[in-house]
């Protein structure tokens, strides 16, 4: 799956389901860029510093609704581009020890040099961040999630629990074995190796169904690295349809991996997809869309590959 421009509708989405790390990732450098207007307003004003913080937060909005999918590449592109408008003025400075009829090629210059290790501190800062995220001990916390949907609770647990010999959007099921376990696949979207496109990865884990009732249905799946995770999905009648509550316990999230798992509302994006799809509803959850990152497409540009040829055809 390329890199697909979203439509009018994918962007709005993005925006809700992306909220909270789009309101993080802008608030942590304005303040770092108001605390240097603050401190020294000679090398940051109060107007520059105003008119950086509607930057960031309209690249942040920008990188979101582009490339919904690289969470930690969204904090890393926020943070370097706060450090380059932090030293613009010291580049500034500097262009001015050039004559000055060279005053202003010489800005542009070290700017282009700027902008060039910007890209290399965003590089390191998601390493970093990625480090961090997925580094120290499991916790065990439960995750709950609840939705409306336009459908009878009886259609609700038909679409939404995850029962052997079946098929749901992504998801795929196989028969129960003499344990009462039963396969499951899941269509991931992961880099391919060039680096510019998608490819379907299948992601596979055992399930058992503990318990299942019109009501309730308790899941435990099992996955290939021996960790467990118990889900629960309930599922009550309202008057705009059936509400369905999702409680996960996963048995291998960090604590970075909480953060980040409601950071991008991960659960309301999963039970959206299945929503989605009840009602007939286009797919635009992040879910299903691209994993390209900014990182990758620059790396596309400024270091094309030609391409393999087929010796098949």
């Amino acid at each position: 799956m390329p890199f697909a421009w979203p439509t009018t509708e994918q962007v709005f989405y993005r925006v809700m389901r992306l909220r909270r790390l789009i309101a993080i990732a802008v608030a942590i450098p304005m303040m770092m860029v108001l605390t240097v207007a603050w401190m020294d307003p000679t090398v940051l004003s109060a107007f520059h510093a105003t008119v950086a913080c509607f930057g960031i937060a309209g690249l942040v909005v920008g990188h979101v609704v582009l490339f919904p999918n690289v969470t930690l590449e969204t904090f890393a592109l926020s943070l370097s581009a706060t450090l380059l408008i932090v030293v613009m003025p010291v580049i500034k400075i500097v262009s001015l020890w050039a004559p000055a009829e060279h005053a202003t090629a010489a800005f542009i210059i070290l700017m282009s040099f700027a902008v060039a290790a910007m890209g290399v501190v965003m590089a390191l800062i998601q390493i970093l961040l990625g480090a961090l995220v997925y580094a120290g001990p499991d916790v065990r916390k439960t995750l709950k999630t609840k939705m409306v949907v336009p459908c009878s609770p009886n259609v609700a647990y038909q679409q939404f629990a995850l029962r052997p010999d079946a098929r749901r959007g992504r998801v795929l099921t196989g028969p129960v074995d003499e344990n009462g376990f039963f396969d499951v696949a899941v269509a991931v979207v992961a880099m391919a190796d060039d680096t510019t496109l998608d490819a379907m990865e299948v992601v596979k884990l055992d399930a058992k169904v503990l318990n299942s009732t019109p009501e309730r249905h308790d899941v435990m799946m099992v996955l290939r690295n021996g960790s467990v995770t118990v889900t629960s999905q309930h599922f009550s009648a309202t008057d705009n349809g059936c509400e369905v509550l999702v409680c996960d316990l996963p048995g291998d999230f960090t604590v970075g991996m909480h953060v980040l798992f409601w950071l991008t509302d991960q659960q309301a994006d999963n039970l959206t997809e299945t929503a989605d799809a009840v009602v007939g509803h286009t797919a635009r959850t992040n879910g299903v869309a691209h994993n390209v990152s900014l990182l990758s497409v620059a790396g596309a540009v400024l270091s094309p590959r030609a391409p393999v040829s087929n010796h098949t055809e």
